[in-house]
């Protein structure tokens, strides 16, 4: 059957930064402010928990949207993970609550450290990837700055870290943190609350619920495995919860309803997991199993995030590491582009464009894109980079349909590189 979710929820493209001027009732106890990522703030009778506080420049709307609830003391701070979009706003709510203890499980240290060592590369990627956000969230700022928030972006400084679990009561509520290092990040956690069967998820299951994990993110970001990924899932389902409130959108009710979500979704991945390991012992090439292993229907899940296909790469390099074994170039600082001018003098031009007129005609986009490459190597091959910018343009109408943020926001940007050296 598959899930009954994935075409029900918002998808990637639909995460925004904040920019409400109310915050969103889930229950009595419980409100919601959207943004880059959630933050959620919970009502008890000592004092407010607040769950992730957003970026640092959404930090202030957050803020505004909670006051309207109550200015009760923030006597908590939870990170579901150590990303800077759960964490950025921390200084700006420990200067309004400068006693709130601020809880993370104990890899956050480590993963800001690692963050800190690649976050060059991954600014040089980000624009291509949350271009229009980036741009959204320069209204956060002015919004910010006119609140009078000058400090941008901080970083979380826990005062109370754990290793697998810490339970802790505050105004009649408990509240249960558990280690999941399967999620997005090594020191990802979820929030329980037992008495009243919720689940603060945060992204354990990745931005989009219920969909494909990147296991190994286009942005840049160090690889993450499928066994922790499954035993996280499995958590969850022991844990059994009636309503279960992830780190973007709205919450999901229902106990049945979450449990075969998590269930299917633990099943597709453990079956990529599977099909592939059995691949690489059988001896097939990384790209054959790419192609070759697909999801039953009865596992369908979103792939808004990640894909089948990706799933099956990074299990495969996880486990084997970067050779191929196909090339002895593979050994060396070498690549396929390489040659491509070499070749481009060789080839007959007007054959070739034929060929690759053939291939769009087919619908071989992916060998035309391949042909292409070579042939517009040269700055006097504007005819296939013409095709190239047309391939692109089909790939992006058929990616629109899933809605993949990773793979709709290259095609945009590949779109417009080229449009730029044509009109060059």
């Amino acid at each position: 059957m598959g899930s009954l979710l994935i075409n029900k929820r918002p998808g990637s493209l639909d995460i925004k930064p904040a920019s409400q001027s109310a915050p969103f009732r889930i229950n009595d106890f419980i409100f919601l402010s959207e943004g880059a990522s959630n933050s959620y703030l919970i009502e008890t009778a000592e004092g407010n928990i607040l769950i992730n506080t957003g970026l640092g420049v959404e930090a202030p709307i957050h803020k505004y949207c909670f006051d309207q609830i109550n200015q009760n003391q923030i006597k908590y701070i939870i990170y579901t993970q150590g990303h800077v979009d759960h964490v950025g706003g921390s200084g700006f709510f420990k200067e309004y609550n400068p006693d709130a203890t601020l809880i993370a499980q104990e890899n956050i240290l480590e993963h800001q450290s690692f963050d800190s060592l690649t976050q060059g590369g991954r600014v040089l990627n980000a624009y291509k990837f949350f271009g229009e956000m980036i741009d959204l969230m320069n209204d956060s700022i002015a919004r910010a700055e006119k609140m009078g928030f000058k400090d941008i972006q901080s970083i979380a400084e826990p005062d109370i870290l754990f290793q697998d679990e810490h339970k802790f009561s505050l105004g009649g509520l408990d509240l249960e943190l558990y280690s999941v290092p399967g999620g997005e990040t090594l020191d990802a956690l979820l929030i329980y609350l037992p008495k009243h069967k919720i689940l603060f998820s945060g992204n354990a299951f990745g931005p989009l619920f219920p969909h494909i994990p990147n296991f190994c993110t286009l942005r840049g970001d160090r690889i993450r495995f499928a066994i922790p990924y499954l035993e996280m899932c499995k958590k969850v389902l022991e844990l059994k919860p009636s309503t279960l409130i992830t780190g973007h959108f709205k919450p999901i009710e229902g106990q049945e309803l979450i449990y075969n979500e998590v269930k299917n979704l633990h099943d597709a991945v453990e079956y990529i997991h599977n099909e592939t390991v059995a691949g690489i012992n059988s001896g097939k090439d990384m790209y054959e199993l790419m192609r070759e292993i697909v999801l039953p229907k009865k596992l369908l899940v979103g792939e808004g995030y990640g894909t089948v296909e990706w799933a099956i790469r990074s299990i495969y390099e996880g486990y084997t590491g970067w050779f191929r074994h196909q090339s002895t170039t593979e050994l060396y600082a070498y690549s396929s582009q390489t040659i491509f001018s070499d070749l481009n003098n060789l080839i007959d031009k007007k054959s070739a464009l034929k060929m690759i007129a053939d291939l769009i005609a087919s619908s071989e986009y992916l060998k035309a894109i391949h042909l292409c490459e070579i042939m517009s190597s040269s700055d006097d091959n504007k005819e296939a980079l013409k095709m190239y910018h047309e391939i692109h343009i089909i790939l992006l109408k058929e990616a629109q349909t899933n809605s993949n943020r990773w793979i709709v926001k290259w095609l945009e940007a590949e779109i417009e590189a080229t449009k730029n050296k044509l009109n060059a």
